[in-house]
Order: C-alpha cells, then structure tokens, then sequence
C-alpha cells in the first residue's frame, strides 16, 4: 500500500510563498545598499510567523552589514529585539564563512600576496613594471589564487604568444599531495583538446612546479553573475551548450571533472566568446574514481554530487549535477543549495530540493526548468546520461527558439503543479524546524536561505 502523502492546505502553500516574498523584498533592498527596518517588516506576517521571518530578517541584515565592514554588536540588536537570544546571535555570526574563501582565479592585479611567495625565484623583467621573469616567460600580473596554485599573466617570449601561468604554492612545493595533485591537473587537462576547455601548452618542474597554459581574456562566470545578476534566455543557452560539450570531451577522455563550479568557468571576450573549463585539479580517471579517502572530500560542496558528498565512487553523472547547479545559478542569480557551514550544505545537498526556479525567475520557460531539475535529480540513473546528451538537447533548443520562437516539448518531466507541491511541503517542513518557539529559551536555529552574492541565513 502506497504512504499517503502529508495534507499540505492551499492556506499553508500561500503562508510560505508570501514568507518567501517577504524575505526577498528585505534581501534586495539589503543588496541595493539600503538599511530597510525589520521592525516595519514584522507586521506583514501574523503573530505566529512573526519570531520565524525575525530570525530569518536578522540574520540578512547581519551577512549585509558584515560585507560592509560594519561593526556588529549585540546589545544592539538586543535592545530591538528583546528576549534575542546571545548564543544565537554569536553563532550566527560565526558560521558566515569568509567571502574570501573560494579564491579561485578571483584576485585582483593589485593582490601581492602570491608574488611575495614567488619573489625568490623570479629574475628582474626585462619589461618597466612588470612583476619579473623566470626563464623565458616574463611575467605582467597576477590573474588569481587558490589554495594550491597562483596564476599569473605571462609573455612567452620564445614563442610569442601571451599565456597563463599557474604556479604550485611555494609553500606546498616540498609536500607529495599537493604536488601530485598539481601534476595530476596538468597531465588530465592536457590529454583534452577542445575549444570549451583551458589549453596546456607545458608542464615545468624547475625551478619550481608550474603549467603553462591558453590565456583566455575575459572574467570567469561567476565575476559575470556577481557584476550582472542572473542570465536572459539568449545569453543562458550558448554558455550553457559550450560548458556541457566541454564536460562531453572530457568525459569522452574518460575524465571526471568533479569540480564544476563558477568560478572554474572562464568567459572569453571577443568576437567568439568562447566558454572554457578550467582547473582540472580533482579530476581524475573514471577507473579511479574513488580516489578520496575515507573522511576527505573533494570538491566544494555548494556544488557537488549527493553522491560526491557522501564519499562514494563517482562517475561522470556527478559532473552532471554540479552542470545542473551551474545552470541554476546562471538563471536564478544562485545556488541551488546554501548552508552557513559546510555540513549544513552537504546536507541540503543530500536531502533537500531546490527552490523552483519559477518562484525565482517567473518567466523561465518549463522546459528550462525540465532540464535543470532533471541535471539535479539525487539519482544519477535519474539524470541525464551524457553530458553530450545535454548538449546536443541545449543547442536543438537554441535553434528552436531562434527559427520559431519557441521550445517544442522535451517530454519527460513530472506534473509540475505536483512537484511544485512536494517542494512546497519540502519548504514548510524546513520552517517549521526553524524555531521552536514553545521551549521559551530563545531563539533556535534558522532555516538557510540563498542570494546570488552570498548568504541568506
């Protein structure tokens, strides 16, 4: 006998949308560099739901005035709020991770840091005002930074050519896993040819490890999203097609990317405006697959596999979910799963079910959403197959759109009105774990929320 599903009330449903709406409209006038008031904002919500939007308000109101360097105390906050409790109010603040902890590629030019680390080895340019030279490259600037590697703008002058230099850490340099896993980034990356993924030109190891690789002008897709919100329809589509058939060639290298993310996304400026893959630090063969060791996951989380963060063997079907995150965001200006701390979020990961696209971004056509909630299927036997698959599907839809001015049917998607219900029921299951406000002892722990610069707790 099949387990009847939870009676969720149309007066529930529209309780929680209008919770939803609430919050946005707090968050965008937070973004837009305003200071709206909490306290106007309780009263659109009845007495019961009034301590839930609070902690979720204040919370927005706290991630904002940390990017602004503001200072934060509690008293404050406690004299508005009577009955706040401390220890939420502390911890809260302590889990906003530090903006500047996914750090690839998205330094500036005037970051010296890795320079300072890279000084021994450099020679004096031949170039003013270039930063130096190491055998034949003379280096112009730094491009970006991440925990194992700097990236510097470079001029082979042997061939005459511009190109991206990543250096391993000078720090790392003498430790075996980060060395093997800079080799192992070079060596997977340059058994790929492709014009949607990053070029290795060489592999040097003296006087210290280092890639040489294709220069791409342009910004990475995350810098893209962050300076211009999320994509239109004609933008979304010849990105998203050149990301699935990068992720096709490597795939067909028998590669697993297993880092697909933003920021590993570079958008070419030009008169082609190519997308490429970068940083093919994780990837690994798909016969080693389960290459993480117990406890250790690789990756980052906000993106990764339910399968990827529950440590298990991988094959490129977990390339596909992170795509489908990737495709969220490109459309909905965020991730699909947001969390205050690393656990938070594999669990979301795991468990939970995204926001729909269609409350984020109304006019995004179903069969968009057909395809990104298909990519994010827990299952991978309920994805997509092949990445080749997805991009051979994106480019039949690009050209409908541009012959006809529509998408016929892709077929095989759910009642949405369904599963817009089991989202919903998803979505008031969480609240109501939001607080519990019968214990007297405060407040609880807060349902996360996402925006598309950073978090909404």
């Amino acid at each position: 006998m099949n387990e009847r599903a939870p009676n969720v009330g149309v007066s529930t449903i529209h309780r929680a949308k209008r919770f939803e709406v609430i919050c946005d409209e707090f968050e965008m006038q937070c973004s837009a560099g305003n200071r709206p008031s909490i306290e106007a904002f309780l009263p659109r919500v009845d007495g019961a739901n009034q301590q839930h939007l609070l902690v979720e308000l204040i919370a927005v109101e706290l991630h904002y005035r940390r990017q602004k360097g503001e200072s934060i105390a509690f008293l404050e906050y406690q004299t508005r709020f009577p009955g706040l409790s401390q220890l939420w109010f502390e911890e809260t603040i302590q889990r906003m991770p530090d903006q500047s902890t996914d750090r690839s590629l998205d330094f500036g030019p005037d970051d010296a840091s890795g320079l300072e680390k890279l000084g021994k080895y450099l020679q004096p340019s031949n170039r003013p005002s270039w930063l130096g030279r190491l055998q034949h490259y003379e280096l112009e600037r730094i491009l970006g930074q991440g925990a194992f590697g700097i990236v510097l703008k470079a001029f082979d002058e042997r061939l005459q050519r511009v190109v991206a230099i990543k250096f391993l850490n000078p720090d790392l340099v003498t430790t075996s896993s980060p060395r093997k896993r800079f080799l192992r980034e070079a060596r997977t990356a340059a058994d790929v040819r492709h014009e949607n993924i990053v070029g290795i030109h060489a592999i040097e190891e003296e006087p210290l490890r280092y890639i040489v690789m294709e220069y791409i002008p342009g910004i990475t897709l995350q810098q893209c999203l962050d300076q211009n919100g999320p994509l239109e329809l004609n933008e979304f589509l010849p990105k998203a097609q050149q990301i699935a058939a990068g992720l096709a060639a490597a795939h067909a290298a028998n590669l697993i990317h297993r880092d697909i993310k933003p920021s590993n996304i570079l958008l070419e400026v030009g008169i082609e405006k190519r997308v490429k893959i970068s940083d093919f630090g994780l990837a690994r063969a798909v016969e080693d697959g389960s290459m993480t060791s117990s406890g250790l996951i690789a990756g980052t989380p906000m993106y990764m596999a339910p399968e990827q963060a529950r440590g298990e063997v991988l094959d490129h079907r977990a390339d596909l979910f992170s795509l489908g995150s990737v495709f969220y965001q490109m459309v909905s200006g965020r991730p699909p799963f947001r969390a205050a701390s690393t656990v938070a979020v594999l669990k979301r990961v795991c468990d939970d079910t995204p926001r729909p696209l269609q409350d984020v971004i109304p006019e995004t056509p179903d069969w968009l959403c057909a395809i990104i909630d298909r990519l994010l299927e827990k299952k991978p036997a309920d994805r997509f197959q092949t990445a080749k698959e997805v991009a051979d599907l994106l480019a039949r839809c690009h050209s409908e759109l541009k012959l006809n001015g529509k998408v016929a049917s892709i077929g095989g998607r759910e009642n949405r009105q369904t599963l817009e219900m089991q989202r919903v029921r998803n979505g008031v299951r969480n609240a109501s774990t939001a607080i519990d406000s019968s214990t007297g002892k405060g407040f609880g722990s807060i349902r996360l929320r996402e925006n598309s610069k950073g978090l909404r707790y």
